[in-house]
C-alpha cells in the first residue's frame, strides 16, 4: 500500500532531525543515506529534495521506484552496496517483516561508515488495539501462532482491514493467515536489544525524542502529557518504537 504523501514528508522530516541531533550529521548534503527495505522509493526521493544524497534497497523495487533504488541479493544475502558506504541506514516499518536478523543486522553495519548509524521505526510487538497491518485484534499478542478460528471471529464480525470489506469470511481469513504465517516476524522490544548489541555491541531507545518529533497520532496525544519518559516507554512496547544502532570507530 503506498503511503500518503504527507506522512512520507513528515517522516523524512522527523528522520532529517534524527539524523542531526541523534546521528551528528549537522550538514544534509555530505550525509550518505540508505532507505533499507525501500519498497517503491518513496522516502528516497523526500530525502533527495532534502540534500541528502540518498539510496534505497529491499527484497522486491518497485518497478516505478527510482534509479536509486537497488535489489538486495538473497542467496547469499547481501546488500547491494560496498563496505563502510553510507553514514546513516534508514528503515520504516521494515523489521517487523524481516524474518532474517542474523543476516540484515550484520550487512547494515558492513555497509555503514566506522561512525555511522542505523535507526529504526517499528511497531511493537504488543501494539494495541490491532496487529497494525491486517487490523484484527491482538493477533500480534498470539504471534507466532494465531489460531484460524481468531481470524474467522473478527471476519465474521465485519472487523478486518478495508481492502478486504465486501469479502466472503473464509477468503478474508486466507488472506489474513497468509500475511500472518509469511510476511510477519514479530521481536520483542528486548530481543531486537540483544541482537542489536551482538552485532553493533550497542543499543539505544531514544524514545523522548520519538515523542517529542515523531508525526503519529499517539506521539501527539503524548507530547500533551506529562511524564514523557514514562510514554515513550509505553509508545516502545504498545504502538511504535525508535531504535537506533552506532557502527563504533576503530580503536
Amino acid at each position: 500500500m503506498m503511503e500518503r504523501s504527507e506522512d512520507i514528508a513528515e517522516t523524512a522530516a522527523f528522520f532529517g532531525r534524527a539524523i542531526r541531533e541523534i546521528g551528528g550529521c549537522r550538514s544534509a548534503g555530505p550525509v550518505r543515506v540508505l532507505d533499507f527495505g525501500c519498497g517503491a522509493g518513496q522516502l528516497v526521493e523526500r530525502m533527495v529534495r532534502l540534500g541528502y544524497d540518498a539510496h534505497g534497497c529491499d527484497i522486491y523495487v518497485d518497478p516505478t521506484a527510482p534509479e536509486r533504488c537497488r535489489k538486495i541479493e538473497l542467496s547469499p544475502y547481501r546488500l547491494p552496496f560496498a563496505a563502510d558506504s553510507f553514514d546513516v541506514v534508514l528503515s520504516t516499518s521494515v523489521l517487523e517483516h524481516a524474518n532474517n536478523p542474523g543476516e540484515y543486522l550484520p550487512e547494515i553495519r558492513r555497509v555503514l561508515k566506522p561512525g555511522g548509524t542505523a535507526m529504526h521505526l517499528l511497531p511493537g510487538k504488543w501494539y494495541l488495539p490491532r496487529e497494525p497491518h491486517i487490523l484484527v485484534p491482538l493477533a500480534n499478542y498470539f504471534y507466532p501462532r494465531c489460531p484460524s478460528w481468531w481470524f474467522a471471529m473478527w471476519a465474521m464480525l465485519g472487523v478486518c482491514h478495508p481492502e478486504h470489506k465486501g469479502e466472503g469470511w473464509r477468503h478474508v481469513v486466507a488472506q489474513c493467515r497468509a500475511f500472518y504465517d509469511h510476511h510477519v516476524f514479530y521481536l520483542s522490544s528486548a530481543q531486537h536489544t540483544r541482537l542489536s548489541r551482538a552485532v553493533f555491541g550497542n543499543c539505544e531507545w531514544p524514545m523522548e525524542f520519538y515523542i517529542a518529533h515523531a508525526h503519529g497520532a499517539f506521539a501527539g496525544l503524548c507530547r500533551k502529557l506529562p511524564l514523557r519518559r514514562f510514554w515513550g516507554l509505553v509508545s516502545r512496547e504498545f504502538r511504535m518504537g525508535f531504535l537506533v544502532q552506532r557502527k563504533q570507530r576503530a580503536a
